[in-house]
């Protein structure tokens, strides 16, 4: 992994943005469009605006996440909510959002609906993670086996996360690892000791991070605050 260290959060949100908007730039210079996997969750929120104030050609750009949270689109607690305050209502106007989560179908439905919405714009080019201090990334949480972040060859799974909101949707593993640019975003000295005991430790399942870790030696990791 590149570290790249910050003392405090406003710095490390201001040069993660700067990365992010430089990954979507270089994929706008290789192609006609761009997809950009947004995470959920606090610290976006200071990364976000920024993000959304650079000059890009947000047309040009399709946005989704990694994860979100089974709860209706207009509840607090949704990470789509959030993007489309933080990020697309903030100069991303023009950017094509595409939630993971709708709120009017079963699980089971849901998954296919989001899986054939996603097809055409999977996998993303730049993704932005954040990681839990159990290690999680997305929505995939601490399991046993590998096989719990995959689903048949899809690109999405349903799984639950230990404390409420429960009931999530999460983009698998491999799709994460087809992502050319991967930058990961942490906050504080717990969240610190988690990734570097991944980063020295063996990959396992029990760390999500860990595998991300592993098998991604270019991934660009942000810490700060």
């Amino acid at each position: 992994m590149k570290l790249h260290d910050h003392t405090d959060s406003a710095s490390c949100a201001a040069a993660l943005a700067e990365a992010l908007a430089g990954a979507v730039t270089a994929t706008l210079g290789e192609k006609p469009r761009a997809t950009l996997a947004l995470s959920g969750g606090r610290s976006p929120q200071a990364v976000l605006p920024v993000l959304a104030a650079q000059p890009i050609d947000w047309a040009r750009v399709d946005v989704t996440l990694v994860d979100e949270r089974r709860v209706p689109p207009h509840d607090a607690d949704s990470n789509a909510g959030m993007v489309r305050r933080c990020f697309i209502e903030r100069g991303a106007q023009a950017a094509a959002l595409h939630p993971l989560w709708t709120g009017t179908l079963s699980v089971g439905d849901a998954l296919a609906d989001a899986q054939h919405r996603l097809n055409g714009i999977l996998p993303a080019d730049v993704a932005y993670l954040g990681m839990g201090p159990d290690g999680h990334i997305a929505s995939l949480f601490p399991a046993s086996d590998e096989s719990a972040f995959e689903r048949d060859g899809c690109a999405v799974i349903s799984s639950e996360a230990p404390t409420a909101p429960r009931e999530r949707i999460s983009l698998t593993l491999s799709e994460l690892m087809k992502i050319p640019y991967v930058y990961l975003h942490i906050t504080g000295t717990e969240k610190r000791r988690v990734l570097e005991h991944a980063a020295a430790g063996a990959p396992s399942a029990a760390v999500p991070i860990s595998l991300l870790l592993h098998a991604r030696p270019d991934l660009q990791v942000f810490a700060g605050g």
